[in-house]
């Protein structure tokens, strides 16, 4: 495999475009903290926020407790508070019996947890059952479509492959990949702090790299081909196509996906793009490198480990993944329940044992047992919870109308 200049370039600009959502505050000599939003701030701040919150994995907000708590210190105005409130409020629709206004109120100040439960599976019909007092109803909204639509937005997408299949098997591919691409990079950028340090560094990160890792015997011993990856190609580009292509991710989410796959360590992700800015840096122009020799070498850890756990006749790539959810619906919902640690506790057992004796028959059985329980469970928390803030403002009638 060779790629044209031209491609390589592109490839380059892709992943150029991709790091630009990372920051890269680098060294922090005068100040204890940054910006992690630095990379975003072209974006309207809520949609920044959001996205910080997606490739980071961090919380926007404070816990409730703690602005309840400002409140209480008169830290935040409740007149203030109020006013914003029925702003919010006068340009909504009005619900018959029910004291918006007072309701949110309530919410805010004297409900510890969001109101709100995530649910899957449960209609508002049937929450609308349980708030009065009624077993649910007979027609469900929930049908087999739906189901492969939800599971197509769960595990596909811009979520990295490894990720997905970590949350239908419960592999642990993720920890792994990010503790071997960590352990290269202490490798090559050791500023001479360590005993030992990666040889070739002066080609650059991902050709010292390559040599290294063609020569791990430890690696091979573990099962991870790493050999036949870099075989392919010598350049680090022409080794993200075809990892990228072998993995089975269109074109058009490449960018999207490289941002994810930078954004797992996003602190060395920041650091590497630092150093590659920093041109008169004395380590950066001794032993160059840049995110591109990042996302190679992550993505060909990632590409040998799925590869490894393909051999167990699990999907590896978006082919297989699609497959699965196409062929398989209701082992991949189950899978997806117990190992994404979504699974309802009084049947994870049950779930368990279905799965682990592989037969299609006692997974249809399983299946439909635990959709009814688990849309049992979703509609009767979602009742209770609304059921006790209608309580505090004493609108539970209202609310059953």
């Amino acid at each position: 495999m060779s790629l044209s200049v031209g491609r390589r370039l592109s490839i380059r600009s892709m992943i150029y475009v991709a790091g630009e959502s990372i920051p890269f505050f680098w060294p922090m000599r005068n100040f204890i903290h940054h910006n992690p939003l630095h990379g975003l701030e072209d974006l309207p701040f809520e949609q920044a926020v959001q996205e910080g919150r997606r490739l980071f994995h961090g919380r926007v907000f404070l816990r409730r407790p703690d602005y309840q708590r400002y409140i209480e210190q008169g830290k935040v105005d409740s007149d203030d508070l109020s006013a914003q409130v029925a702003a919010f409020v006068a340009e909504r629709e009005t619900i018959p019996g029910i004291d918006l206004q007072q309701c949110l109120m309530a919410l805010l100040t004297q409900t510890e947890n969001k109101v709100v439960f995530k649910r899957s599976i449960a209609s508002v019909a049937d929450i609308q059952a349980l708030v009065n007092g009624l077993p649910l109803p007979a027609e469900k909204e929930f049908t087999p479509g739906n189901l492969v639509q939800y599971l197509r937005h769960e595990l596909l997408g811009d979520r990295p492959v490894y990720d997905a299949i970590d949350a239908l098997y419960g592999t642990g591919i993720a920890s792994e990949l990010d503790e071997l691409v960590i352990k290269s990079c202490l490798d090559f950028f050791d500023e001479g702090q360590s005993v030992w340090s990666m040889p070739g560094r002066k080609r650059g990160f991902f050709r010292a790299w390559r040599e290294v890792a063609n020569r791990n015997i430890r690696l091979y011993l573990r099962g991870m081909h790493i050999k036949d990856i870099l075989a392919v190609d010598d350049t680090p580009e022409g080794v993200i196509a075809h990892v990228m292509n072998t993995l089975g991710i269109p074109e058009d989410r490449w960018v999207h996906y490289f941002t994810r796959e930078l954004a797992q360590l996003h602190g060395w992700t920041g650091f590497i793009r630092w150093r590659w800015n920093a041109k008169n840096y004395h380590w950066s122009k001794t032993y160059p490198a840049d995110l591109t020799d990042l996302v190679a070498v992550r993505l060909t850890f990632a590409l040998a480990l799925l590869s490894k756990r393909g051999r167990k006749n699990i999907a590896t790539s978006t082919f297989t993944l699609e497959q699965a959810i196409e062929n398989k619906t209701m082992e991949t919902y189950l899978r997806y329940e117990l190992f994404g640690k979504r699974i309802v506790p009084a049947m994870a057992k049950s779930v368990e044992q279905a799965l682990a004796r592989g037969k299609d028959s006692q997974i249809e059985k399983v299946f439909h047992k635990y959709i009814e329980f688990k849309r049992q469970h979703e509609a009767g928390v979602q009742a209770n919870r609304l059921l006790t803030l209608a309580a505090r403002v004493d609108q539970v009638e209202a609310l059953r109308s």
